[in-house]
């Protein structure tokens, strides 16, 4: 019986140490977000500066330029390699909301119509397409990207208020972009857009 306290206690102990071990370092945070978060007003191959003011304008990429590159080898090849960044056990080329009747969240139409616009208007080649929309999705969506990054280094996002979790299996499909969700499933929601349009 001894045995077995001292072992509970031991191991206790040692969950203790680890949860201290994996508290918040800024520094840490700070040198992963410099590394693999885009910053506002930063320049992209296709000349438009990194900004959430661009959401509308990718999205309406979706509806207008989608229909006319969805078969191109580039389009496929771009959005079935990378994550969607809302339900990452999927490609962005499909994702867990998507269905044959165009269904989908406006934070991946939204890479979806960059790619579009990139093949048909600017001809870039695939792994530009698919540089550029990654650089996108890390800008638009810092926050699971900077989980993932905690978490490839062994660090838990946790203390950090950072998941991995997609914000689709979370309930933020309505929840815009800005504020760690897909930015609703229907008309676009992010409020930081509308105050500047009004």
């Amino acid at each position: 019986m001894n045995w077995t306290i001292g072992l509970a206690i031991a191991v206790l102990a040692a969950v203790v140490v680890l949860a201290v071990a994996q508290e918040k370092n800024e520094e840490l945070l700070n040198e992963l977000r410099a590394e693999v978060i885009p910053v506002e007003g930063a320049e992209t191959a296709y000349g438009i500066p990194l900004s959430l003011q661009s959401l509308p304008q990718f999205v309406d990429w979706w509806y207008t330029s989608v229909p006319l590159t969805e078969d191109d080898p580039r389009y496929v090849d771009t959005l079935t390699t990378l994550v969607a960044p809302c339900c990452d056990d999927n490609p962005a080329f499909q994702c867990c909301c998507e269905n044959g009747e165009g269904r989908a969240c406006n934070l991946i139409r939204s890479g979806k119509g960059l790619a579009a616009h990139l093949i048909l208007d600017l001809d870039f080649a695939a792994e530009e397409v698919r540089g550029s929309v990654h650089q996108w999705f890390r800008f638009a969506r810092p926050d699971y990207y900077l989980a993932a990054a905690l978490e490839a280094r062994g660090v838990s996002p946790i203390p950090y208020g950072l998941t991995s979790e997609g914000s689709c299996y979370r309930g933020m499909c309505d929840t815009p972009a800005s504020q760690g969700g897909c930015g609703g499933m229907e008309a676009l929601i992010e409020p930081a857009i509308e105050s500047v349009d009004g």
